[in-house]
């Protein structure tokens, strides 16, 4: 469908759904987030990013993709007080990746990745918020500048946020998720019906006991297809994450450290995420160490993120004949400062360091990415958008993980790139 089809489609769809609140005034707004931006090397080709653990990656001076997210909200608010938001998130990406039900070169020009439904303040429990439809979870939670969400649950489902127990806080929700590329799988079990997805329960306490303490409980199942033996038909995961009121008390900002640990559906990539534990063994754990925060330090601003995982039996199809899998550990670490030079130019510097060790494999090794960017700010602070940027970007990795990276930066054994750019990012 061409993108103006679809947006005439979303807007007559959200007019429907405002024709039938009689009783209620409504408001529109438009949310979004736009990036953009060309990465070149020193021979002035075209280079992809620089993503060697396939997780997130340094953001700054490592991001080529035009990116657009739209964000139309209808809301409606009845003469009881009862308030329901209709939701839709509009997304374009050069890149298309499989969770968003397309796959590259499928002609789609834009993603449907939200569209769903609210309703908050019903007489029986004014202050809970009920949704149906597909979306992202309230309490997905990433880093910027590794530009990673090591919390993400998305999908179609069902729930409730903001539940007051009297000691914290409950949300709860269930999600289905699947990649689109794994549609037409079929169950073992050929006397099935359909086919298998990923189905997770997730419930959070917030806040306990007046604290910063979270606890996040996750229950996964699905079906195992014909995609291989020994696959995981459930798993079950938790999230602790105590968020600081500063920086980890040692200065003004924010922080939080994050433990979190996944077995079967739940570990591996898809440890702290939902639909990507498919390929996963009923031996597969995980568990992840996470420290995100940011520094305020008057005219400067520094935001760090560090994380360590350990993988027991991750990929069960590496060692075909024994059925196992290989054990691994990743880790990253990195900091971004900002300081703001005038109310609209600052200058930008990133350090951060990868490292990934296969057991039992030659995978083993670490690259460490720097940048410079001088940038011009809308206004002063790390969180100031628009940002105009230009960059240059210095990587250098070992040899032992260049099957992590494409061919345009290894097809002559270098083992290490610089690189130019220029981008624009706003979000509104």
């Amino acid at each position: 469908m061409k993108t103006k089809q679809l947006t005439k489609c979303v807007a007559l769809a959200l007019t429907a759904y405002a024709g039938f609140a009689s009783a209620a005034t409504t408001d529109f707004q438009l949310h979004g987030y736009v990036r953009s931006g060309i990465l070149l090397n020193k021979d002035g080709n075209s280079v992809n990013q620089l993503y060697p653990l396939s997780y997130g990656g340094w953001r700054l001076g490592n991001e080529d993709k035009t990116k657009v997210e739209l964000l139309p909200t209808m809301i409606m608010t009845a003469d009881s007080g009862v308030i329901a938001r209709i939701k839709v998130n509009l997304t374009h990406e050069t890149k298309c990746t499989a969770d968003w039900n397309c796959v590259d070169g499928d002609g789609h020009e834009l993603q449907v990745r939200e569209a769903y439904s609210e309703i908050e303040g019903a007489s029986f429990a004014p202050n809970v918020v009920f949704w149906a439809g597909k979306r992202y979870s309230s309490s997905n939670t990433s880093n910027h500048e590794y530009d990673w969400e090591y919390i993400q649950y998305n999908g179609t489902g069902g729930g409730f946020d903001k539940v007051d127990l009297g000691f914290a806080r409950l949300d709860f929700g269930i999600y289905t998720f699947k990649p689109s590329d794994k549609f037409e799988w079929d169950p073992v079990d050929t006397k099935q019906q359909g086919y298998p997805e990923d189905v997770s329960a997730n419930m959070w306490l917030k806040g306990i006991g007046g604290t910063g303490f979270d606890m996040q409980l996750v229950a996964h199942t699905m079906n195992a297809s014909s995609w291989q033996a020994n696959q995981a038909e459930k798993g079950l995961g938790t999230t602790l994450m105590y968020n600081f009121a500063n920086f980890y008390g040692v200065a003004n900002g924010y922080s939080r450290a994050v433990f979190q640990y996944g077995e079967g559906l739940a570990a591996g990539n898809s440890l702290g995420k939902n639909g990507w534990g498919f390929a996963n063994s009923d031996g597969t754990k995980s568990w992840r160490f996470v420290l995100d925060g940011m520094a305020s330090l008057g005219k400067v601003d520094v935001s760090t993120f560090a994380f360590y995982q350990d993988d027991k039996d991750y990929k069960p199809w590496a060692n075909a004949a024994e059925g196992t899998g290989n054990d691994r550990n990743l880790w990253a670490i990195g900091f971004r400062p900002l300081h703001q030079i005038t109310s609209n130019f600052a200058m930008q510097y990133e350090a951060g360091y990868e490292y990934l060790d296969v057991k039992d494999t030659d995978v083993k090794g670490g690259m460490a990415k720097f940048t410079v960017a001088p940038t011009l700010t809308f206004e002063s602070g790390f969180w100031s958008r628009p940002q105009l940027r230009v960059f240059a970007t210095y990587a250098k990795w070992d040899k032992e993980i260049d099957s992590r990276f494409d061919k345009g930066y290894t097809r002559n054994g270098d083992t290490d790139t610089l690189n130019f750019g220029v981008q624009g990012e706003v979000w509104f």
